[in-house]
């Protein structure tokens, strides 16, 4: 292993995959933990490589976001090829499910929002992720959400790095023109990538009933199967969450959620926010099509927190299990952007699930469910409501994490 490389201090290694290793290591300048990611060295010698590399380092430096892992450096020494990272201490959300089972829904939704706002953000500098994972997202000790492995984004009409018809991503996780590999991969891949994750936080594991570890029968089930509804799986979901959920992983992507603002959006109407602008609500917003990464948006001021007022009563609706496309399909006057800015919208819809529907005392989450602590928790049954009590480890877990995401919110505000 590595011991030094310039100012930096090897710790111990933290990572590897095929296109390299990644290092926790000491920043002897400046007193700081980061993270090192060192190229393959069995791949220094191709050009290919290297310059994938660099594109890489390219598109994370130019992602500069809380919920995106940053990028200080990128450097050539001797025959390494390193990127200096952010060092983002938490576990990945697979590390949490698989430990604890499903994630309580109102904590789920908080970590979708955040994902959201950082897929967003790249979207509209037209970069997509095309490996949104539970693997590749991090969760920090006060649960603010961390993506990794921007760099294996494709920017939209690349140089062609990224070969038409190369299939990146994990299978389970990949949507189904990834499978197909049509030329026109676009940013509805992400969405279609976030939804499985977001099922996967709710139930516990993925939407496919596939029992086999061959990769044609899954990419199979992912084109022609259908989706299992996650209340078989784990009962304690709502059913709007579910029809969301359905709609961010159609089949088809021009069926699909199309972007992370409507996205957000279906999670605003559920919350109960609206936007006081006197936009009609039947528009729908379209992420740009930014080819040039270097190049920036011009600033849009950020949508007052105080006028996405909350409405007075919400009827309780049941939907039916059958899911029903309920975001409007895009109007005449369509390719606006309604809510300013994604963050604006996450913040209401963070308002209205800390604040104005904070869970009571006696129900912790929507439909009682417990955080689940036991890794060898049965999906095929539903888990029996528990007592919670001062000692309990999910009292903890629950004051932290809302404790946190108010803070956030009133530093926002």
């Amino acid at each position: 292993m590595i011991d030094h490389i310039r100012d930096y201090k090897i710790v111990k290694k933290i990572g590897e995959g095929g296109m390299g290793t990644v290092y926790l290591a000491d920043d002897t300048m400046l007193e700081r933990k980061v993270a090192i990611k060192v190229l393959n060295p069995l791949l220094t010698k191709d050009a290919h490589f290297t310059e994938r590399f660099r594109q890489e380092a390219k598109v994370q430096a130019s992602l500069v976001h809380p919920n995106i892992v940053s990028l200080f450096n990128y450097f050539q020494e001797d025959e390494n090829y390193c990127m200096i990272m952010e060092f983002a201490d938490g576990e990945t959300l697979k590390h949490m499910i698989s430990s604890k089972g499903p994630i309580p829904e109102q904590r789920a939704i908080w970590i979708l929002s955040q994902m959201l706002e950082a897929v967003g953000f790249a979207h509209k500098r037209g970069i997509i992720h095309r490996d949104i994972k539970p693997g590749n997202i991090l969760l920090t000790k006060d649960d603010t959400v961390k993506i990794l492995d921007f760099g294996i984004a494709k920017i939209l009409q690349d140089k062609g790095i990224t070969k038409t018809g190369t299939k990146m991503g994990t299978i389970y996780y990949m949507s189904p023109e990834q499978i197909k590999a049509v030329k026109d991969i676009d940013h509805r891949t992400d969405i279609y990538s976030i939804g499985v994750t977001f099922y996967e936080m709710l139930s516990g594991r993925v939407p496919f009933n596939v029992d086999t570890d061959s990769d044609f029968e899954i990419m199979n089930e992912i084109v022609q199967g259908e989706i299992l509804d996650p209340r078989k799986i784990y009962p304690h979901i709502s059913d709007w969450i579910v029809n969301l959920l359905f709609n961010s992983v159609e089949k088809e992507r021009d069926k699909r959620i199309q972007s992370a603002e409507e996205f957000v959006q279906g999670l605003l109407a559920k919350g109960g926010m609206k936007e006081n602008n006197g936009v009609s609500d039947s528009t729908v917003v379209e992420a740009p099509t930014q080819t040039d990464v270097s190049s920036t948006l011009p600033p849009q001021a950020p949508t007052d927190i105080r006028s996405l007022k909350p409405q007075t009563v919400l009827p309780k609706v049941q939907p039916p299990v059958t899911p029903v496309k309920q975001i409007k399909k895009k109007s005449s006057a369509g390719k606006f952007v309604l809510i300013g800015t994604i963050g604006a919208a996450v913040i209401a819809v963070l308002v209205y699930f800390l604040f104005i529907n904070e869970p009571s005392s006696e129900n912790l989450w929507v439909g009682e469910e417990p955080w689940i602590l036991n890794p060898n928790y049965r999906y095929d049954v539903g888990p029996a409501k528990r007592d919670f009590d001062k000692d309990d480890p999910t009292l903890d877990k629950t004051a932290n994490w809302q404790a946190s995401a108010k803070k956030k919110i009133a530093a926002w505000i």
